[in-house]
C-alpha cells in the first residue's frame, strides 16, 4: 500500500519533543491539546473499527479521528453536517461576501488576548454591516450576516480577518415588507472601513479601561494608558481593509463558499510539499504579487509554532450569525422573510448535496463507499480500543489498513 501524502500530523510528530522543550511552557491548554490530538489522529493511538462491505465482503480497518476543530483531516465531515443544517436557511436573494481585516499593528494585542479581541473583531464587523444596512441612506433594511473568523494568512503568519456572508436584501425596519438591494452593489467599502474602525477601537478602549486586556513580556508597556493610546493613534493612520466581493448567483454558490471557508484550518495537508532534514516546505499564494503560488521553507519547529498560533481559545465560537440570522430568532425571521418573498421553506429533498472542495482533506460526505466494488456502503462490524504507541511508531503507521476478506 502506498504511503499517504505528507500531513501536518507527521510534521508535529517529527519535532514533538524538541518543540515542547523550547516552547512547551508557553502553550495554552487548547494548543497543547491540539498538538496531541493532531499527532494521534487516525492512528492506532485512538483506537478504531473494522468496516465491511455487505456487497463484496471487502474489509477495511479505519482508525478513529481526533475530532479537533483545528485538524485538517477532521473538518470535511464536520463541514458536511453543518452545511446540511445551513442549506435550508438560505433565501432566494443575492448574497455578498465582505471581508474585514484587522491592521497588523494590532495583531500582537489580539494574539495576547484572543478571546476578547477576536470576539470584538467579529462583533464590530457584524455591527458595521447591520448599522449601515439599516440606514435609510443605504438599504434601510434588517439584513442577515454569517461571520467566520480566520486568523491566518497564506504563509501562516498572523492575519486576523472576518469573512461575512451577507444577504443582499432584508426586512424593512417595521418588518412589513422585503427590501431588495442592488444586484451588483452592496455598501461603499470606504464607509464600511471607517465605521468598522470606529466600532473596533471604541470597543478596544472599553476593554482597556475595564482592565480586561492582558499585556505580558514585550507588550508590558502597553499597559500604560499613554502607550496604549499611542498605539491606537498609530492604528488610525494605517489602512483598515474592508473588501466587498461581487455577489453570488444563488444558494448553491453560497453553499460552495460555506463549505470552503467555515471549517477551514490554518493550512491543509494538500499544501504541504516535503519534510526533509527537519525542514518543511509548503505552497502558499502570494496575493501581493498577482496571486502567484510560491513555496516557503520553515524548520519543522517553526512551522508547528506558526500553526499553533491559530488555535483558538476553548469555547470560542468562530462561526456566528447576526441580524435576521441570529440564533435566538432565526427560524421566526426566516419564516417571515419567505412569506414576504412569496416562497416556501426549502424541504430536505431540495437541499443541494454537500460539496467537496480542495480545501478539505477528507470528502464532504457522511458515508463511505466501498473502494473495491463501488456499490456497497461500508458498515462497522467490530471495534478495537486505543493502543499505546510512541511517536516513531505513529510516524510509520498507515492511517488506514485494508485487506480482502478472502
Amino acid at each position: 500500500m502506498t504511503r499517504p501524502r505528507l500531513e501536518v500530523a507527521e510534521v508535529i510528530r517529527s519535532c514533538h519533543d524538541e518543540f515542547l522543550e523550547r516552547f512547551g511552557k508557553g502553550l495554552t491548554p487548547p494548543q497543547r491539546r491540539a498538538l496531541d490530538d493532531l499527532a494521534s489522529c487516525r492512528t492506532a493511538a485512538l483506537g478504531g473499527h473494522l468496516l465491511e462491505c455487505p456487497e463484496c465482503g471487502h474489509r477495511q480497518i479505519a482508525y478513529n479521528s481526533c475530532g479537533n476543530r483545528h485538524c485538517p483531516k477532521c473538518q470535511g465531515t464536520a463541514a458536511a453536517r453543518w452545511l446540511e443544517m445551513q442549506a435550508a436557511d438560505l433565501l432566494p436573494t443575492p448574497y455578498f461576501h465582505v471581508v474585514f481585516t484587522l491592521p497588523r499593528v494590532l495583531g500582537p494585542i489580539a494574539l495576547e488576548n484572543p478571546h476578547r479581541v477576536y470576539g470584538l473583531l467579529m462583533r464590530a464587523a457584524a455591527e458595521t454591516l447591520l448599522t449601515l444596512a439599516a440606514d435609510p441612506k443605504h438599504l434601510g433594511a434588517k439584513i442577515g450576516v454569517l461571520a467566520t473568523l480566520h486568523t491566518w494568512g497564506q504563509n501562516l503568519q498572523l492575519h486576523p480577518h472576518v469573512h461575512c456572508v451577507v444577504t443582499g436584501g432584508g426586512l424593512s425596519l417595521d418588518e412589513s415588507r422585503w427590501i431588495s438591494g442592488s444586484d451588483d452593489f452592496f455598501l461603499p467599502f470606504q464607509i464600511l472601513s471607517r465605521v468598522f474602525r470606529g466600532k473596533f477601537l471604541a470597543g478596544l478602549r472599553k476593554l482597556f479601561t475595564r482592565g480586561q486586556l492582558h499585556f505580558a513580556d514585550k507588550l508590558t508597556m502597553l499597559g500604560r494608558p499613554e502607550q496604549f493610546n499611542r498605539l491606537l493613534s498609530e492604528s488610525v493612520r494605517t489602512d483598515w481593509v474592508v473588501h466587498v466581493k461581487p455577489p453570488w448567483g444563488g444558494p448553491e454558490t453560497v453553499l460552495k463558499y460555506l463549505a470552503r471557508y467555515t471549517h477551514k484550518t490554518a493550512i491543509s495537508n494538500r499544501r504541504l510539499v516535503s519534510l526533509e532534514d527537519g525542514q518543511v516546505s509548503f505552497r502558499w499564494k502570494d496575493y501581493a504579487h498577482g496571486r502567484q503560488w510560491r513555496t516557503m521553507k520553515l524548520s519543522a519547529v517553526g512551522f508547528v509554532r506558526r500553526f499553533l498560533m491559530h488555535v483558538l481559545p476553548s469555547g470560542f465560537v468562530r462561526v456566528r450569525h447576526y441580524g435576521i440570522l441570529a440564533n435566538r430568532h432565526r427560524q421566526q425571521k426566516l419564516a417571515l422573510c419567505r412569506d414576504l418573498l412569496g416562497v416556501e421553506a426549502t424541504s430536505q429533498e431540495d437541499v443541494p448535496a454537500p460539496l467537496a472542495t480542495p480545501e478539505h482533506d477528507s470528502p464532504v460526505t457522511p458515508t463511505k463507499v466501498c473502494p473495491v466494488c463501488g456499490g456497497g456502503r461500508m458498515i462497522v462490524i467490530a471495534e478495537f480500543p486505543p493502543m499505546t504507541m510512541n511517536l516513531e511508531a505513529l510516524n510509520q503507521a498507515e492511517p488506514c489498513l485494508t485487506f480482502d476478506s478472502s
